[in-house]
């Protein structure tokens, strides 16, 4: 999984490594570490510098340290929490408003459905479809836990499109937005209108079709934007 360090200051690089295999989703939450004792063999450092590293990690919230004999270093979930404080702030002091986050992740998202549609793998093809089919398994079977089905979805395209920046910034639109999704998605109308948006983009990346993918995505998103128009500004506030 690691590669061995040879140059700089060893701890920082495995540090980096470590971040790397994690924002790519080679690791994810809840995934343990090799332990201590294989991790010094794979990077080629001493144990000590190891330790070094996974207290970095540690306190920069990326992985979890426990003791005991089911022990060990987890990737921990991504703390989206400072973020969406920041954003929430803004719109209670009107430095922004709910329209021009929503406008933020449309442009996000957009280029990030454009570049799936040239690096999707099978792998990440067979996760869109599999979200939208239990996705529309749950409307039909009167489920109305549908926002997990939403979110993996979005997260299988963000996936596949292989950028690590967009990945991180996309997720971060997320976790800021699963508020108002929570109050949007219980209407069967969104759910059905979700639904069918998520399989016409599935069918454009499956197809290699960028541009299809971005129109799609903007069309998805600006049925979004209006619905959120209609929540307004006073959604996030305190």
């Amino acid at each position: 999984m690691f590669q061995r360090v040879r140059v700089g200051r060893v701890s920082e690089e495995v540090v980096r490594q470590v971040q790397e295999a994690i924002f790519s989703g080679t690791l994810g939450p809840g995934d343990r570490l090799p332990p201590e004792r294989e991790l010094a063999e794979q990077f080629g450092l001493s144990r000590m510098s190891v330790r070094d590293a996974l207290r970095t990690l540690e306190s920069n919230g990326l992985v979890e340290i426990k003791v005991g004999s089911t022990g060990g270093a987890f990737i921990r979930e991504p703390n989206f929490d400072p973020f969406r404080e920041t954003l929430s702030s803004m719109l209670r002091s009107k430095k922004a408003n709910i329209l021009e986050l929503a406008e933020t992740r449309k442009i996000v998202e957009t280029a990030i459905a454009g570049l799936a549609a040239q690096r999707a793998s099978k792998e990440d093809l067979r996760e869109m479809r599999q979200a939208v089919e239990a996705a529309r398994q749950a409307l039909e079977s009167g489920d109305p836990n549908y926002g997990p089905h939403s979110v993996r979805f979005h997260a299988a395209l963000t996936n596949a499109a292989k950028n690590h920046v967009l990945n991180l910034t996309a997720r971060s639109f997320r976790a800021f937005f699963s508020d108002v999704l929570e109050k949007l998605l219980p209407s069967t109308d969104m759910a059905e209108r979700a639904i069918a948006d998520h399989w016409e983009l599935y069918k454009a990346v499956e197809a290699h079709n960028a541009d299809r993918a971005r129109d799609l995505m903007a069309q998805h998103l600006a049925y979004f934007e209006k619905k959120v128009k209609k929540l307004g500004d006073n959604l996030f506030k305190a």
